[in-house]
């Protein structure tokens, strides 16, 4: 049987520290003001292993037309968790997490 990702590049992934605050802020409003904590470590969870798979498809993603996105390179590319957006942006072999976002900010 042969891999249908046999001849696909593999990226490291990098998350930037403001991607690693909005992270933690968006799990600490789904426990502290939401009162969820284990909704908020499974989505958070959720979110981290989106990202982990950017090392596998990355550049499957076009990138983006939007503004808002374009702000964070001039090859930022965008994915979605549930109503989370991730940007990220590709530089050479590392997939680079700028952002984690509310979907709901983006602006056409």
């Amino acid at each position: 049987m042969v891999s249908i990702y046999a001849n696909m590049k593999k990226y490291n992934v990098y998350i930037s520290k403001e991607a690693r605050a909005d992270l933690k802020e968006i799990a600490d409003y789904i426990a502290d003001i939401l009162k969820a904590p284990y909704t908020s470590k499974q989505y958070a969870f959720g979110i981290v292993e989106e990202i982990k798979h950017l090392s596998k498809y990355a550049e499957s993603i076009p990138i983006s037309t939007q503004k808002s996105i374009l702000y964070y390179g001039n090859n930022a590319r965008r994915v979605n968790f549930k109503k989370t957006t991730i940007i990220y942006t590709i530089q050479v072999n590392t997939v680079i997490i700028q952002r984690i976002i509310a979907g709901s900010m983006i602006i056409e």
